[in-house]
C-alpha cells in the first residue's frame, strides 16, 4: 500500500479557522451556484496574494535602489565596499547559516573541602 506523503506535517497557525470560515460562507450559497462561486473566490484570493507579493517585491527593490544611491553619493570607495558587504551578507543569509552569539557562562569556582589535618591546625599533630 502506498501512503500519500504530505508536504509538511503541520500547517501554519490559523489555517483551520480560515478553512472553517471559508466553508461556512460557502454553505450559505445555493447548491446550483456553489461550485462556480468557490472557483471564482479561489481565483480572486490567488490574484490578491500575487499582488501583495509583487508590491512587497517592488518595495524591496526600491529600498535596495535607494541604499545603492546613498552609497554612490558617499563616494566610489564607499559604494564599492557597501556592495561587497551586501554580497557577503547575502551569501551568509542565503546559506541559512544564522549564528546567534551567546555569552559563555562561567561556573563558580569551588574550593575543595578542608582536610581534617587543615581543620585541626598545624599544632594538632
Amino acid at each position: 500500500m502506498a501512503i500519500k506523503a504530505t508536504a509538511s506535517a503541520r500547517v501554519p497557525r490559523g489555517t483551520k479557522t480560515l478553512t472553517q470560515a471559508f466553508f461556512s460562507a460557502a454553505a450559505g450559497i445555493p447548491e446550483a451556484q456553489r461550485a462556480a462561486v468557490v472557483k471564482a473566490t479561489l481565483a480572486a484570493i490567488r490574484d490578491e496574494l500575487r499582488e501583495d507579493r509583487d508590491k512587497a517585491k517592488a518595495a524591496k527593490e526600491k529600498a535596495r535602489a535607494k541604499s545603492g544611491k546613498m552609497a554612490a553619493a558617499r563616494g566610489p570607495k564607499a559604494a564599492a565596499s557597501s556592495k561587497v558587504a551586501a554580497k557577503a551578507s547575502k551569501k551568509i543569509s542565503g546559506a541559512g547559516a544564522k549564528v546567534k552569539k551567546t555569552k559563555a557562562k562561567r561556573s563558580p569556582k569551588v574550593s575543595p573541602p578542608p582536610t581534617p589535618e587543615a581543620a585541626a591546625g598545624p599544632d594538632a599533630v
